[in-house]
């Protein structure tokens, strides 16, 4: 008789494909990378295919890359992976045959790469083929489903997602959702302290074939997954000049192409006033001639952006607001929440 819980456990030195059989009473794979420095830097990915008739669990660790597809006929399909000590970044295809448990790294993981069908993770069996991925980070890592990238500003309907409260089951907080007419939208669906991805799939409305796939420890949140297609990944150069001052009075637009200095008076017109085509890092602002709030020669600490760009400016009689249109946010690597408009010190000039 197989002996439960027995493991066995293997370290590799580099990539490449690799098959193993293992002993009919094996129940968990560790399996421990480690890569030399050469093959860590070119991403060299260890692409493995395990048999054996009563595996369960994987648990990689280690600096080097693995491939595993969960899905392959000549692979164990195993019920969790746990990649939370792998370094080197997990390329993972999930089964339709078993209920799977995703673990990765989070923030502190590698690159990560998930695929899914559809069919993989549903609502199937009363939620019981529901597949769970633990600390997937949306900055570094990419989620797959039928081949599609998870993305906000394709099919992960982040406007409309379903708030539910947690004195419903879950059946009933996925039946809001299946209620909606999302289309091929995937619908975050918030059930007390959980989150699941939802679309509806087939006939309209909750049914077992719909794809449903539970997200815990999300890097940054669910807002981590949104729209950053508007943000800008490097703080833009220093405007330079020589420059052509631009008195900002009204509706006031620069040059194209030319190193604008936007000029705000003593006379106070620019209070009313909107620029349109600033060049980051082109253009810069003089606020040299405006006092803060202190009577002083104003500085940085007095100016900053809101997120409806306008510009806004501490002075000595009051706050105001100046639309700067076109100006991006600047995305420093951190969770949504951290952006910052892309201008500094840099961009000013000051008494």
């Amino acid at each position: 008789m197989a002996n439960s819980n027995k493991t066995q456990s293997l370290a590799f030195l580099g990539g490449g494909e690799t098959a193993l059989v293992l002993p009919d009473d094996i129940t968990e794979f560790e399996l421990d990378t480690r890569f030399d420095d050469s093959g860590v830097r070119s991403g060299e990915t260890l692409d493995l295919t395990v048999q054996g008739s009563a595996l369960e669990s994987l648990d990689l660790s280690g600096n080097g890359r693995v491939a595993w597809d969960n899905s392959a006929d000549n692979t164990a399909a195993v019920g969790q992976v746990d990649a939370s000590g792998l370094e080197g970044g997990l390329e993972y295809t999930a089964s339709s045959d078993v209920q799977e448990t995703i673990i990765l790294g989070g923030a502190d993981g590698g690159v990560d790469v998930i695929n899914m069908a559809e069919d993989g993770s549903r609502f199937g069996n009363d939620g019981h083929a529901i597949d769970t991925l633990v600390g997937f980070n949306p900055r570094t890592d990419t989620l797959f489903i039928d081949d599609d990238v998870v993305a906000s500003f394709d099919n992960l309907d982040l406007d409309n997602a379903v708030f539910a409260d947690a004195s419903l089951s879950l059946e009933e907080a996925l039946t809001q959702a299946g209620a909606q007419d999302s289309g091929d939208a995937i619908l975050p669906v918030l059930h007390g302290e959980d989150t699941y991805f939802y679309r509806d799939r087939g006939p309209a409305g909750l049914d077992d074939s719909d794809f449903v796939l539970q997200i815990e420890d999300l890097a940054g949140g669910l807002n981590s997954f949104a729209d950053r297609q508007g943000y800008i990944s490097d703080m833009a150069p220093a405007p330079t000049g020589p420059f052509e001052d631009v008195e900002v009075s009204g509706m006031t637009s620069g040059t194209e192409g030319t190193a604008d200095s936007f000029v705000f008076g003593s006379d106070g017109a620019w209070q009313d006033a909107t620029i349109t085509n600033f060049e980051l890092g082109v253009d810069r602002l003089d606020l040299s001639q405006v006092n803060g709030r202190d009577g002083d020669p104003i500085d940085y600490n007095d100016v900053n952006m809101h997120p409806s760009e306008e510009l806004l400016v501490n002075t000595d009689t009051g706050m105001h607001l100046v639309p700067l249109i076109g100006v991006p946010k600047y995305d420093p690597g951190s969770p949504i929440g951290e952006l910052n408009y892309a201008m500094g010190p840099e961009d000013f000039l000051f008494a």
